[in-house]
């Protein structure tokens, strides 16, 4: 059993489209704040609208691309686009921007599985 003051690993789902919703905004600024305060990061699943973050070809205006690039580097954790919702998008391996991976929604399911909290935005 874990303490109630152990650090938790806390994984991300992103829905949102980034001009439109602001959520994968919103999730960096949770991720940095959750790790600022010793949680840990295992998973961030771009899914629908959310895995134009990973297209290398997408504008970032607003710098959000690049955020998570830098948290990831930082902090060890994985960057993860749905095929099927990058495919329907157009965004394939070759228009992938580097840190993210291509994956299928059993890592997803996985991220649910192995941590303590699943977070949506």
């Amino acid at each position: 059993m874990r303490a109630s003051n152990a650090p938790l690993r806390i994984d991300l789902l992103v829905q949102g489209a980034p001009l439109d919703t602001g959520a994968p905004r919103r999730a960096l600024k949770f991720a940095q704040a959750a790790l600022d305060t010793g949680h840990r990061i295992g998973r961030i699943f771009f899914y629908k609208d959310a895995v134009t973050v990973g297209d290398r070809f997408a504008s970032d205006d607003a710098g959000t691309r690049e955020g998570w690039v830098q948290l990831a580097a930082q902090h060890g954790f994985e960057l993860a686009i749905c095929v099927a919702a990058a495919a329907r998008r157009g965004i394939v391996e070759e228009t992938v921007a580097p840190a993210f991976t291509i994956v299928g929604l059993g890592q997803l399911v996985e991220a649910a599985e192995s941590s303590d909290r699943l977070v949506s935005f």
